[in-house]
């Protein structure tokens, strides 16, 4: 009711368009334009016939067992993105989530852990934005987010304009656990904002499962590029 109230008294604009919204605060012909991912190997998310597991990931699995991504990362979701990240747009993860939260199956996901950002560019954007990714999932799905269980504590460059292979030397030795974070958790859900090439989220799953007794690890995030 009080929000139905809200909404009358102050109907919701599209922060792209500025045109009037309904549900989310984007017009329906912003929303329109937004596209899924559909037959994708459920283990990366790359395309796949009758969205069974690809080659690639039969051949060479990676440390993740599942990805769960909303929407391609293209215009108009770029943008939102984008401003979140870089344009102190943090109530832009709010908005995120509530048009993903449908995309994602928690079944199983005891504890959502953020992809870690260095403290130096934390401070430089005032948050990480894939932990105010998290706590919005979590409010959503009920699932605790433990923000401590890992720490970037190697400052790279972006990893923007970087190949696959750039990547990867790029998060050597990037990240450390806190073991005991983990303790009677069986399954988590890696959390970022993009998933690009997935080396973040290897880097990360790898050094989990090397250090814990994790059962399963997921990579969830709001977008993947095509």
């Amino acid at each position: 009711m009080i929000r139905a109230i809200e909404k009358w008294v102050l109907p919701p604009r599209c922060v792209i368009t500025h045109a009037l919204a309904d549900d989310f605060d984007l017009s329906e012909k912003v929303l329109q334009q937004l596209v899924k991912p559909i037959d994708v190997c459920p283990q990366c998310c790359e395309p796949s016939l009758d969205a069974t597991l690809c080659g690639a990931c039969m051949t060479h699995p990676p440390a993740f067992d599942q990805t769960q991504v909303a929407f391609y990362f293209k215009d108009p979701l770029s943008k939102l993105v984008y401003d979140l990240k870089y344009h102190q747009q943090a109530a832009y993860a709010r908005l995120l989530v509530e048009m993903s939260i449908s995309a994602f199956d928690a079944t199983g996901v005891e504890a959502l852990i953020p992809v870690p950002t260095h403290p130096l560019r934390r401070r430089e954007r005032g948050y990480n934005q894939a932990e105010l990714i998290a706590e919005e999932i979590s409010k959503h799905l009920g699932i605790p987010v433990v923000k401590s269980a890992v720490q970037r504590i190697k400052h790279t460059p972006s990893q923007t304009h970087l190949t696959a292979k750039q990547r990867q030397q790029n998060l050597t030795k990037a990240f450390k656990i806190q073991t005991d974070c983990f303790d009677n958790i069986n399954c988590v859900a890696l959390v970022d904002d993009v998933i690009t090439t997935g080396a973040t989220m290897q880097a990360l799953a790898k050094l989990i499962c090397a250090k814990t007794n994790i059962d399963r690890i997921e990579s969830w995030a709001i977008a993947k590029t095509k």
